[in-house]
């Protein structure tokens, strides 16, 4: 008996451990104190667009920019996703950002909770946007939770960035109350 106690309060010490610790650290471009920004901004508005609409949208509370490096941090970010007619599909938030303006990529960090239309809610520590892969993905814990009120955790992540089509990577966990038909049938397939 005194074993199995030992080995359950093991356990439990290593599951708050591994919830404790994000698996990716955020970059800083301000660790030198002689690599000031170009600017400073509050309360800054990024806009993204492709043939004309908005594609995405990142506001943030504060932004440092150094352009030569293509670099920008922000702090307090909320990233909006738009499909190709400018409606609203998904929004972002996290505690920080690093956003690449030319190429239109970008990472968040830290309580990084995701929206879309259909109520689905993501939570993480770190989320990377690829335009080209048009993917969100991340290696942190994730949990995954959907209207119908299913939940799905586990490691790693990739994601349309309208958080539809999730792919959860390892070790995968959780409650689903319905299966979706579409999913019954790839299931099937297999």
């Amino acid at each position: 008996m005194k074993l199995k106690r030992t080995i359950s309060n093991l356990f439990l010490i290593l599951l708050i451990l591994s919830f404790a610790c994000s698996k990716t650290d955020y970059p800083r471009q301000m660790d030198n104190e002689e690599n000031f920004p170009d600017s400073q901004l509050d309360d800054a508005t990024i806009i993204f667009t492709k043939d004309g609409k908005q594609s995405v949208v990142v506001k943030a509370v504060h932004i440092d920019r150094w352009e030569e490096n293509d670099s920008t941090e922000a702090d307090t970010v909320e990233i909006i996703f738009f499909d190709v007619e400018g409606h609203l599909r998904s929004t972002l938030t996290a505690d920080r950002g690093l956003i690449r303006e030319k190429k239109e990529k970008f990472a968040v960090f830290g309580n990084v909770i995701g929206i879309n239309e259909e109520l689905t809610v993501l939570r993480t520590e770190s989320l990377f946007w690829d335009p080209e892969t048009g993917l969100i993905t991340t290696d942190d814990y994730v949990e995954i939770q959907r209207a119908d009120d299913d939940i799905l955790t586990g490691w790693g992540l990739k994601a349309d960035r309208n958080l539809q089509n999730i792919e959860i990577l390892r070790d995968v966990a959780g409650t689903v109350k319905k299966i979706p038909e579409a999913q019954k049938e790839k299931l099937k397939e297999k």
